[in-house]
């Protein structure tokens, strides 16, 4: 499984006022799951934290997915897929994708609409 910032800003507000809340059941749900994260969602949840080793922290929790060529050219396949349907989304929303899509894994997100048209990839709303 494959989380977008969405998730993980949820799970680090649960966390910070010690509260047990959706994000954190989730993943009790989904203990046997690799979770994990993609790279451009590592930089997005940084704008987040005060701290760089806070940051840290909270990330090295979750397998890391790269960004490599593989996902930049899924990303691209993506774009042009979309583009031809008259169908757009955002730029790192299209990276994430491209890294689950790569990965063979689920997308858990808040953002369903964001992710709900690129084909192939696997959704879940959390």
């Amino acid at each position: 499984m494959i989380f977008d910032s969405t998730f993980f800003v949820t799970l680090h507000r649960e966390l910070q006022r010690r509260e047990h809340g959706p994000a954190q059941e989730f993943l009790v749900k989904h203990a046997d799951e690799v979770l994990g994260m993609s790279e451009i969602t590592r930089g997005e949840l940084a704008r987040g934290f005060t701290t760089k080793a806070a940051w840290t922290d909270f990330c090295d929790r979750f397998v890391g997915y790269p960004f490599n060529d593989a996902v930049a050219w899924r990303a691209a396949e993506i774009f042009n897929d979309l583009r031809k349907r008259g169908v757009m989304t955002g730029e790192n929303d299209l990276w994430i994708a491209a890294t689950a899509l790569e990965a063979g894994g689920v997308l858990v997100t808040r953002n369903v609409k964001h992710f709900q048209n690129v084909r192939g990839l696997k959704v879940m709303a959390h």
